[in-house]
């Protein structure tokens, strides 16, 4: 019936497992969850252990950090059921019928994707705002928005592919460190035809960065995002959409010379204590052109 595969990554995933198992077992359907650790902490690697007594669920230490891409490959190829939940490790369950909201909908030759939402209330960190402030206004959509682009818009975090489909479309292990392989995955299943479908059952994402650790993570995607392009493997996003029309304009380098004018300024608001979004995607448009030399 269900694989669910959580990647865990400094994170203490026991609350998610518990949550899903409760859900699974009240439905009465068979489930397995396999949670993959991959080469977190001492002290998360500790606390997960405990899972490994849990009926129905196998926890796993990899020997070493296989990164996002791999992790998710190994977890899926490790599933055995004919449906694959993927979901992310720094996920929180609010909906007391997730599993079956999902469950609802299978058998399925598409991909379903529950989506994300971000809690109403903004972090008690002000060093957080930039992160949540961001992810609510770009990630937390209902599935009528995500479904005028279900490419665009789909995210790794919380979709159920049927395993046949899974092992014929694997996650693309050339693309290192944070970023963009999410959809890099969504324009590959476009190409050969597969279909995303967005529906309303989202999780809560729960992990929500400091503010200089999602600029660093930030910048990382965006060189992921310049390589790909310049490869053709993506052809389309905001970003990329909003560096074309300067191009076509012929307006690239006077962007740059404003930046310029403005960086010390827009520096200083991202890791401020009230950092703008729209001052944050300026800062993105300008390291995308600056990867694009």
């Amino acid at each position: 019936m269900l694989s669910i595969v959580i990647p865990i990554y400094n994170q203490d995933v026991r609350k998610l497992v518990d949550t899903l198992m409760k859900q699974c077992q009240k439905l009465d359907i068979n489930f397995q969850i396999l949670c993959f650790d991959d080469c977190s902490e001492p002290k998360y690697r500790k606390l997960n252990k405990e899972l490994a007594f849990r009926i129905n669920v196998n926890y796993t230490e990899m020997a070493e950090n296989l990164g996002r891409s791999r992790i998710r490959n190994w977890l899926g190829k490790a599933a055995y059921f004919d449906n694959i939940l993927f979901l992310d490790g720094d996920t929180v369950i609010k909906n007391r019928n997730f599993i079956k909201t999902y469950v609802d909908y299978l058998p399925t030759e598409h991909i379903l994707c529950g989506g994300r939402n971000y809690s109403l209330k903004p972090p008690r960190s002000k060093k957080k705002l930039l992160h949540w402030r961001y992810g609510s206004k770009r990630e937390s959509l209902p599935s009528k928005k995500r479904n005028k682009d279900p490419y665009i818009n789909f995210h790794s975090n919380n979709f159920i592919i049927p395993e046949k489909l899974f092992k014929d479309h694997l996650f693309d292990e050339n693309v290192k460190g944070y970023g963009y392989e999410d959809l890099l995955y969504a324009f590959d299943l476009k190409k050969s035809g597969v279909n995303i479908v967005h529906i309303d059952n989202p999780t809560l994402h729960d992990g929500l960065e400091v503010n200089t650790m999602f600029i660093k993570k930030t910048k990382n995607a965006i060189e992921n995002l310049a390589m790909l392009y310049k490869q053709k493997k993506i052809p389309h996003t905001r970003l990329i959409k909003s560096y074309e029309k300067l191009k076509e304009w012929d307006m690239l380098k006077a962007f740059q010379w404003y930046y310029a004018r403005v960086s010390d300024n827009i520096d200083a608001n991202l890791l401020s204590d009230n950092p703008s979004v729209f001052k944050f995607n300026l800062w993105k448009l300008h390291l995308f052109i600056e990867n694009m030399y």
